[in-house]
């Protein structure tokens, strides 16, 4: 089998974003850089309870199968349109987590209220609207995700999270993120006017904890 190792990390982080519910049924999907320009992505309409490792598909640059009895997500144009334009993501997790899409659905971006959200590098921004199973929706994730300021993850507008990592364990804990942030948020409102982080608070975070400055 191509890409064995490669397929297991793939379809253990999968099993990760669906037991945070992060993903449900067959809604999401996930690929992951491999050698030689290919990549490993989730199959079209496997739920994620029955999905193995032989279920994911190893593609080319061009979304053409290379190995995998299964068509590949129906998202492919969109992942390979983001790891085209985005040569240092290794990972690309599109997850449908409710509280995100709830603010992707009402176009509103998540600041920075917490470090959840630093974990992203800045506000949460909203990709413009592109039909999903496109290459638009592909440059639209990438626009929002350049900025300025450039991010590691956006909403996807009446779609739901699309995140980027330097590895696959990387890219779920920027969809994990997204999520616990986008909830805070949300509840956040519901108590009053939440406290949004000054570009002053945020460098001092980002030198205590990240060593930037």
């Amino acid at each position: 089998m191509l890409y064995e190792e490669t397929r297991k990390e793939l379809l253990k982080v999968v099993f990760r974003l669906y037991q945070k519910d992060l993903i449900q049924l067959n809604s999401g999907n996930v690929s992951v850089r491999a050698p030689a320009e290919h990549f490993a992505i989730t199959p079209t309409g496997i739920p994620y309870d029955d999905m193995t490792v032989a279920d994911l598909v190893i593609i080319d640059s061009d979304g053409v199968v290379i190995e995998g009895n299964r068509k590949p997500s129906s998202e492919t144009p969109m992942h390979i349109t983001i790891y085209k334009n985005m040569p240092d993501v290794k990972a690309v997790a599109h997850t449908h987590s409710p509280y995100a899409l709830a603010f992707a659905t009402a176009g509103r971006s998540i600041p920075v209220i917490s470090t959840e959200v630093l974990a992203v590098r800045g506000p949460v921004p909203v990709a413009d609207y592109a039909c999903p199973g496109t290459e638009a929706q592909g440059w639209a994730a990438v626009k929002a995700m350049k900025g300025p300021p450039s991010v590691t993850g956006t909403l996807l507008k009446n779609h739901g999270v699309l995140a980027t990592g330097t590895s696959l364990s990387h890219a779920y804990s920027i969809a994990y993120r997204i999520e616990m942030a986008a909830k805070v948020f949300f509840l956040a409102l519901q108590i009053g006017n939440p406290d949004i982080l000054t570009n002053e608070q945020i460098t001092e975070i980002r030198k205590v904890y990240m060593g930037k400055k």
